[in-house]
């Protein structure tokens, strides 16, 4: 047992064992001290507090927090209002409370009305009510509404970077924190600190709460990163197995010696990054997992292929998406100027970072259907077509094994990927060395199992499998922007369990390329839904 797990159950029992007489001083019956949960009640008219702050208690995530909190105005309703007293309600109630309830020279105050005590009264006051706040604001992140911001331009043209949206979480029953001691109102990381933000002293397993619907196909949806459980702070945009991948192959001779033994590569890259102190490299559970935001586009027993771009679920196309874009090639009879491109942005809302340049073609820009139309009409344009990438096994050293399932044996690419049948809950499957790549890491790391091969059979948890029944339901995410996303071509299957909510509205949207004055809210889109 843990250092902090015993001290926890030190402190409870500590607690426990001294409310009676903490009671009996406070002039109520000292039975109330021994009676669960009631106690709890008592306990806030001792201090003086609402009753339903015991209620908080029973709040995953946010309880402990309200446990400082009322051991704090105990401490104070018994005399101990020092700095120091203060402190040790906080890191050490379980030699404070036993000591309030048992010394003779400790008696009962009450907590008293700060502003009859001096200049400040009106500051703690401000205290305790500015922490409740924390503590309501808290619930309704976790439970109902949090605020997100679209970084990239992943989900253009649906959601735009620079938009500002809350995110229901209710809409699919929101998760109990599986990770519930954290710092109120952060995710994984304390600005300016950087440091992390929670203690995985205690961990709940996976509860989700009741929601009024289930995630359908074409949904939005807010998401755990799969990838995300390690991480190399100095560059979160690339996944710490791709690192691995791209580290080890540098250090084999040839592709063949890599593909041969690339599991011993990633074991030597991974202690690498973990002894080189140039690198940081932090494990996350998984609800401090970096959230993302894509659609989803399969679900869980569907049987999912990309054709030259062409998506289809069990043999059928899926709908049409409205904005959906590709990169094009573009080949022009001049340069394209900023003027044009400010016409461009104007007229047909093409950004200034829709244009990228590279050494083979002039540019390749990321365009919708219409806008494709609009531009290829344009007198400058020679020629453009759509960038589709066919079947390739990537050994580009920065991007080695890319695409999912990140295997020499798959050769699958952006645009044309699969056939590939999404797991669901319940559903078995048969396991053989040819598929085990593609649920490996579902089996493993989502399902926590362990896997090995020896001698041409697969083993899990130590005995010979050649099949496996699956747990949970797995989504296929992909962003709107086909080729300019990090999604589960990249990255796999999404777990149930990963769901955090659907993005609802938009409250506000800045245009990081133009200025105040020349049109950066976007007014049109302030309060507008997600679709």
């Amino acid at each position: 047992m843990s250092i902090p797990a015993i001290l926890l159950i030190l402190t409870v029992v500590a607690t426990y064992a001294s409310l009676w007489k903490l009671f009996q001083k406070a002039g109520r019956a000292s039975w109330e001290g021994w009676v669960p949960i009631y106690n709890l009640f008592i306990w806030q008219k001792v201090t003086s507090r609402p009753w339903y702050w015991a209620l908080i208690l029973f709040i995953p995530g946010v309880q402990f927090l309200m446990l400082i909190i009322m051991n704090v105005q105990l401490a104070w309703s018994f005399g101990q209002r020092g700095t120091l007293n203060t402190i040790l309600a906080i890191v050490a109630p379980f030699y404070l409370i036993p000591k309030m309830a048992f010394s003779e020279d400790i008696t009962y105050t009450g907590n008293l009305n700060w502003r009859k005590e001096g200049k400040k009264g009106g500051t703690r006051e401000w205290a305790d009510a500015l922490l409740f706040a924390i503590i309501v604001a808290f619930i309704v992140r976790t439970f109902v509404f949090e605020a997100f911001t679209i970084p990239t331009p992943s989900m253009e043209k649906s959601m735009l970077v620079g938009d500002y949206l809350f995110v229901s979480k209710a809409r699919y029953g929101a998760k109990i924190p599986e990770t519930p001691i954290s710092f109120p109102l952060t995710h994984h990381t304390l600005p300016i600190l950087n440091v992390n933000s929670f203690l995985d002293w205690q961990k709940l397993d996976y509860y989700r709460l009741p929601g009024w619907s289930e995630v359908e196909l074409t949904d939005p949806v807010v998401f755990n990163y799969p990838l995300g459980d390690t991480v190399i702070v100095e560059d979160e945009v690339t996944s710490w197995y791709q690192y691995k991948r791209n580290f080890g192959f540098r250090q084999a001779r040839t592709q063949n010696e890599f593909e041969k033994n690339y599991r011993s590569y990633e074991k030597a890259a991974a202690n690498f990054f973990l002894r080189n102190p140039q690198f940081t490299v932090k494990v996350r559970p998984k609800d401090k997992k970096e959230n993302y935001v894509k659609r989803c586009v399969g679900l869980p027993g569907q049987t999912l292929e990309i054709s030259d771009g062409l998506l289809t679920l069990d043999g059928e196309p899926l709908r049409d998406i409205p904005g959906l874009q590709h990169d094009y090639i573009l080949f022009t009879n001049t340069t394209i100027t900023n003027v044009m491109k400010d016409r461009l942005k104007e007229d047909y809302g093409i950004n200034y970072s829709d244009f990228r340049t590279n050494q083979i073609q002039p540019y390749v820009v990321s365009l919708t259907d219409v806008q494709a139309e609009q531009l290829g009409a344009m007198n400058y344009v020679d020629t453009m077509y759509k960038d589709i990438r066919p079947k390739e096994v990537m050994w580009n050293p920065g991007a080695v094994w890319a695409i999912y399932p990140n295997h020499p044996d798959y050769d699958w690419s952006r645009d044309n990927f699969g056939p590939l049948l999404i797991p669901a809950k319940g559903m078995s499957i048969d396991l053989t060395l040819d598929n085990l790549p593609l649920y490996r890491r579902a089996i493993e790391a989502y399902e926590g199992n362990t896997v090995s091969v020896r001698d041409g059979k697969i083993f899990i948890n130590g005995e010979a499998a050649d099949s496996y029944t699956f747990t949970l339901d797995y989504y296929w995410m992909m962003g709107d922007n086909r080729h300019r996303s990090q999604d589960s071509r990249f990255f796999g299957f999404v777990p149930e369990d990963h769901i955090v909510g659907r993005p609802s509205f938009v409250w506000l949207s800045l245009d990081q390329e133009l200025d105040l004055f020349d049109g950066k809210i976007r007014f049109s889109r302030m309060f507008k839904g997600v679709d």
